[in-house]
């Protein structure tokens, strides 16, 4: 119930012309910086599997995805209290 009551009041606060803007693209871009390394070893498997021609890189794209979502979480939260 009382959430409901927040997001009615937040929603009437809100003018009709104001959009809601997302900040989950804005905090994930500023956590690339941290996440350099994996990132790193992302780019040397995909350029392994370019010059053998065939091979997986998922592991280290989903290790790279990974640290993102940890440093961003906490801001996330953030914004959502």
């Amino acid at each position: 119930q009382h959430a409901i009551e927040s997001h009615n009041l937040r929603s009437a606060e809100m003018a009709d012309d104001e959009e809601v803007v997302d900040p989950l693209p804005q905090i994930k871009k500023a956590c690339e910086p941290k996440c350099s390394a994996f990132f790193a070893h992302y780019q040397a498997c995909t350029e392994r599997i370019a010059a053998k021609g065939g091979g997986d890189c998922e592991p280290y794209y989903f290790d790279w995805l990974k640290c993102i979502d940890k440093c961003a979480m906490p801001q996330i939260m953030q914004k959502l209290k």
